[in-house]
């Protein structure tokens, strides 16, 4: 197949007339990070949102979002390397772009923290990046697959805390992260006061969840 994503977004597109493929896929993201997090963590917060995002569509439509759940699964198990998925699908269905970009390009960016969680680990074996505007983690998921050239294991040498103000956003990085097996936690701030909202845990996050405060 020509566009990989092309099944996804196809299964986005389920009722044109009714809702575009942006509102879908955010929905979408919601109630799968959701998913996904209470079987880590269950907060019944979490749990009220997805019920209310999930009322807003009718029995028979809801049915595509467990099409799009297996789709998009199939997605990362088909991924050797972390890659932003997510990030991919979202530009394509929308031309927006969630990667920040601050004087500097991703490429660069990443070397940079690599070079810290080379010498962090020569020591400790336990690298440590906190991620302040997230976006869809693309630049985590970059940084996992840079240290996987350098004959690292992310998975073990890679402690992550990614924090953002939107929570697609959080979504977004907490699926992937997810996905790839990083052991992170993802926080959602408000905007104006920073005072936190949630956080959401990936299965491999090793420390003790309610002792955490915010990096």
């Amino acid at each position: 197949m020509e566009n990989k994503y092309e099944v996804f977004i196809n299964l986005l597109n389920f009722n044109k007339d009714k809702y575009s493929a942006e509102e879908i896929f955010k929905d979408f993201i919601s109630l799968f990070a959701i998913s996904l997090s209470n079987k880590v963590y269950f907060n019944q917060k979490n749990r009220d949102m997805y019920k209310k995002i999930s009322q807003k569509y009718e029995r028979e439509e809801q049915f595509n979002f467990y099409a799009l759940s297996a789709e998009l699964t199939k997605l990362f198990c088909s991924e050797k390397d972390p890659y932003d998925i997510l990030g991919d699908i979202y530009h394509k269905i929308t031309n927006k772009n969630y990667l920040k970009l601050i004087n500097n390009t991703p490429l660069q960016e990443v070397g940079r923290k690599l070079q810290g969680v080379i010498n962090i680990n020569k020591k400790a074996n336990n690298g440590k990046m906190v991620e302040v505007n997230c976006g869809t983690g693309a630049m985590i998921l970059a940084y996992a697959s840079t240290l996987k050239m350098f004959k690292l294991n992310y998975k073990f040498d890679l402690e992550v805390t990614a924090i953002d103000t939107d929570i697609i956003n959080v979504f977004m990085t907490y699926i992937q992260l997810y996905f790839f097996e990083i052991s992170a936690v993802v926080i959602l701030l408000e905007e104006k006061t920073n005072r936190e909202l949630m956080r959401l845990y990936t299965p491999f996050y090793k420390d003790d969840i309610e002792s955490l405060m915010v990096a």
